[in-house]
């Protein structure tokens, strides 16, 4: 008595569909770009690439220098701890 094995997990294939020949190939996952089917010539409007950038710093610039006070204070703490002034 033979105890069948474990079978694969849903969606994998464990041998190429009977309607494909040996020599035509099968696309896996990096046989295609994200890209393709996109325009090459996209036009993009300067003012509103500008607009987004602005927006978006305007987001992440607090918080972000938030962290950058919060470092330098760490920093100085690390400091005066290893190197204390006599």
């Amino acid at each position: 008595m033979s105890v069948p094995g474990p079978s694969p997990p849903d969606g994998v294939l464990t041998a190429p569909p009977d309607c494909l020949g040996a020599a035509e190939p099968t696309l896996g996952l990096s046989d295609t770009s994200p890209d393709e089917g996109l325009v090459e010539d996209l036009m993009v409007d300067d003012k509103a690439v500008e607009q987004l950038a602005e927006g978006l710093l305007s987001h992440y610039l607090p918080d972000l220098q938030r962290s950058k006070q919060a470092l330098q204070e760490l920093t100085s703490l690390k400091r005066n701890t290893i190197m204390p002034s006599w």
